[in-house]
């Protein structure tokens, strides 16, 4: 496992001439002040935010831009330093110091130091690519404003640029990735296409090697007379391994595309079944209700928008497989074209050889020597299609014991997320999520306390999967949760349920919390760091300026 831990915060205004340093316990920490408005949120986005997180939203008056960051980390024994100003990052890690003028090198340098790969399909390209900071961050960052009216999608910037985020971040983290598995299939994919092409030549070789040996009668050599035909049979030999090239090549070509081919019309049928189901789901949506005509819901008709968007590319997915289709048949036809005119060049040059002396024992040489070079082909592609199946047999072992392992981790998580979820919901007292299933990230459909009371339920629920289940740690911070005015009672069960599972983590926590509500704790259990105005002061400019790392 690789956890990071934040030993210290550094911020330095240069413009004021203003600084301050922060430093924290390597478990959990409450930032809080006597009230509101001291700066608990933006000291705690402003770790995130050097972290490499694109913030949604920080507090009026905190000109994070015109600041300088920097954080003091330990990566289990290893020292590291990040500094931040504006989009520049520089690093500093056993004595090395690097910079980084973008998101993604940032990012492949901090995944690196953490051991990560989390690689997420991007819904422009539909690739998989290394992810940013933004995504990275996404389960250890919970805010005081977007993360209270939305469930892990709003707290930072730019997730969304991934297909099935949120969920697709915790199942890296929880171990449920498709990743592994969709490199295991593609390997598959691969070596099934070379196997298919290995005996595709096989089988065209030993048609041409039938052919060819029963048009020729071949029998035997006599070289008595050989000696006397050298110049002959060099020219003949010359010939004909110019003749086999140039065919194996055309085959190979002819195998090859009438591959690709069916790999478009499979492509193609399965598309057109999705097609199929996704208009037989839009059709199942009506505009209003035929019991009751009621209009139908937003979520309905955002439902009924979300299948024609699907239709649209689907259309246009199976248009460009014809196409496709289209063009690959094209080249088809002229490879059987090409290979035809090789043919009557072969039959050309044999009749010219047969006026050539003694050219009963040449062709007979000759014979043989092509049907030698068409065995040893067949030889060669025949090995290279039993190595490609024996790969094949070990890679379905390999994805049937991967199937296996995620089943009977998502079997076990699933079990845990219900545990966590019965504890903490009898603690927090009436809340509806009997029939939240795990990795289900859709919107909270309440209000008021009860949506504050589910959301901190749900997020105390992953937080400890996260830190049971990860083998990358990374610091969980809560932000207020507070949002509406609640009785006594429901403040006393939250801050219980934050106190059971949350300052108890085995990672490091940071919590926003107004010190009135520290009654709820035990100081002994949490390192506090109390905040007075300003947040930023001139107390220590020159010797916390003087601490920030430099890159000559």
């Amino acid at each position: 496992m690789n956890k990071l831990v934040i030993n210290s915060i550094t911020i330095v205004d240069y413009q004021n001439e203003v600084a301050n340093k922060f430093n924290f316990s390597s478990k959990s920490n409450f930032i809080t002040s006597i009230d509101n408005g001291v700066g608990k949120s933006s000291l705690i986005k402003s770790i995130y935010y050097t972290l490499g997180a694109k913030i949604k939203s920080f507090p009026s008056g905190w000109n994070f831009k015109e600041y300088t960051f920097q954080l003091d980390c330990n990566v289990n024994e290893r020292n590291i330093i990040i500094k931040r100003l504006d989009n520049v990052f520089i690093t500093k890690s056993e004595d090395i110091i690097q910079s980084f003028y973008d998101e993604k090198s940032f990012s492949k340098w901090f995944q690196d130091i953490l051991g990560m790969n989390m690689l997420l399909q991007t819904k422009k390209s539909g690739k998989f690519s290394l992810a940013y900071m933004n995504a990275v961050l996404v389960p250890f960052y919970i805010d005081q404003d977007n993360s209270w009216s939305s469930f892990y999608r709003d707290a930072i910037e730019n997730v969304d640029m991934y297909n099935g985020q949120p969920k697709t971040i915790f199942e890296y983290y929880l171990g449920l990735s498709n990743e592994k598995m969709y490199s295991l299939e593609e390997k598959k994919k691969n070596i099934t296409l070379k196997k298919n092409e290995a005996l595709g030549q096989v089988k065209q070789i030993t048609n041409v090697y039938d052919s060819y040996s029963s048009e020729k009668k071949t029998e035997g050599v006599d070289y008595q007379n050989f000696e006397k035909e050298r110049a002959e049979l060099e020219e003949y030999i010359r010939i004909t391994n110019e003749l086999s090239v140039k065919m194996s090549k055309i085959l190979k070509k002819i195998a090859e595309s009438r591959t690709r081919i069916n790999i478009h019309e499979s492509d193609l049928s399965e598309v057109k079944k999705l097609l199929s189901l996704t208009r037989k789901r839009f059709k199942d949506i009506e505009y209003r209700c035929t019991y009751c005509h009621s209009i139908l819901t937003k979520e309905q008709s955002l439902a009924r928008l979300e299948l024609a968007d699907n239709e649209f590319e689907l259309k246009n997915r199976i248009l460009k497989l014809n196409k496709n289709i289209s063009e690959e048949t094209k080249k088809l036809e002229k490879y059987k074209e090409n290979f035809k005119l090789l043919k009557i060049n072969f039959d050309e040059r044999n009749d010219k050889i047969n006026k050539l002396k003694m050219i009963t024992n040449i062709e007979d040489y000759v014979s043989q020597n092509v049907l030698a070079e068409l065995r040893n082909l067949i030889s060669k592609y025949n090995f290279v299609a039993n190595d490609k199946e024996m790969k094949l047999n070990q890679l379905k072992k390999e994805i049937s014991i991967e199937k296996n392992n995620l089943k009977k981790r998502r079997e076990l998580l699933n079990k845990n997320f219900e545990k966590f979820k019965r504890e903490i919901s009898d603690m927090m007292g009436e809340i509806s999520l009997n029939d939240r299933k795990i990795l289900n990230f859709s919107k909270v459909k309440e209000t008021g306390t009860a949506l504050n009371k589910s959301l901190l339920t749900l997020y105390l629920i992953y937080s400890n999967l996260v830190c049971d289940n990860s083998d990358i740690l990374i610091p969980i911070a809560i932000d207020s949760f507070i949002k509406n005015e609640i009785s006594d009672s429901n403040e006393r069960r939250m801050f219980e349920a934050v106190r059971n599972y949350f300052i108890s983590l085995d990672t490091q926590t940071f919590f926003s919390i107004i010190q009135k509500n520290m009654s709820y704790f035990d100081d002994s259990e949490v390192n506090t760091i109390l905040l007075t105005k300003p947040l930023l002061n001139n107390k220590k400019f020159q010797e916390i300026k003087s601490s920030l790392i430099i890159n000559y």
